[in-house]
């Protein structure tokens, strides 16, 4: 009999848009946003970590 080590891993990705005053601000509800999605299984809660962040410019409504 042979023994084998396997490796499995699994990533995926939630995008939230957050208006705030302030970028920490953002990551933090965005975490408030995260922890209250009762889709999100606890592991990956507790496993999440912020990879990216960006201002958005803001989109005119107006039309022209």
């Amino acid at each position: 009999m042979k023994t084998f080590e396997i490796e499995i891993a699994s990533t995926t990705y939630r995008t939230y848009f957050i208006d705030s005053e302030s970028q920490d601000d953002a990551v933090s509800r965005a975490f408030d946003e995260m922890e209250s999605d009762w889709e999100i299984s606890k592991a990956w809660k507790e496993n999440a970590e912020v990879t990216y962040v960006e201002q958005q410019e803001k989109k005119s409504t107006e039309s022209k």
